[in-house]
């Protein structure tokens, strides 16, 4: 019998790019902390670009999913 975990997961389309990345993670704090990562090095942002409207749209966007 396969044992399946609640885990957190983020896509970045969801937010309005076109994007296939996808964080997964336990808290909302990893899901943050690859976003930003990812902003950074996939999309070339900056971090005062990551607004705390964008934040907000990633929060809203974190969805509990089955692994």
């Amino acid at each position: 019998m396969e044992i399946k975990t609640v885990m957190l997961k983020f896509k970045c389309k969801d937010v309005g790019f076109e994007c296939s990345f996808v964080a997964k993670g336990k808290t909302e704090g990893d899901i943050l902390s690859q976003c930003a990562n990812h902003a950074k090095n996939d999309h070339g942002m900056k971090p005062e670009e990551i607004t705390d409207e964008l934040r907000s749209k990633i929060k809203t966007n974190i969805h509990k999913s089955w692994f």
